[in-house]
């Protein structure tokens, strides 16, 4: 399959909200909803679509036909272990139809691309602990963990 990167624009917008829910399709929480992770991905997700900063990058995978196949979404953050700036790949998603097909494997290719361009000393990012689809892939991608949040429940 010929795919091609290229930044997002406004008009990908609506096509990457729909993304949403594969996003959070494994995410469990104690005491969190269907519709809690809903409400958290669409802010998420709105957060990354208006990001001005000139070091972020919004990149959408698209077919020869301009079909969206997935997206990411990487931004400079503080890293307060090293105390230095570096990379977040915030979102990374493919569609349902794509999955398997190395789509993900390309953007993230593009986001360590990215953080190399960009001088960064790593990449980071966040995953639910539920998700073990990403989890995996992340570890594939050469990821590992480097702190766990606990939640206790009150």
């Amino acid at each position: 399959m010929s795919v091609t990167l290229r930044p997002a624009t406004a008009r990908d917008h609506a096509a990457l909200r729909a993304l949403d829910d594969r996003l959070i399709a494994e995410a469990s929480l104690p005491g969190a909803t269907r519709e809690d992770f809903q409400r958290f991905q669409r802010r998420f997700t709105d957060t990354a679509l208006a990001d001005t900063d000139p070091k972020s990058r919004l990149v959408v995978a698209e077919n020869a036909s301009g079909e969206i196949l997935g997206y990411a979404h990487m931004k400079p953050i503080h890293d307060d272990v090293l105390d230095v700036e570096t990379g977040y790949l915030s979102i990374i998603a493919v569609t349902e139809s794509a999955s398997g097909q190395g789509i993900g494997r390309q953007l993230m290719q593009a986001a360590e691309a990215w953080a190399r361009e960009q001088g960064y000393p790593s990449l980071l990012l966040d995953v639910f602990a539920s998700n073990e689809t990403a989890r995996t892939f992340y570890e594939k991608a050469g990821f590992i963990e480097d702190s766990i949040r606990l939640r206790r429940p009150c």
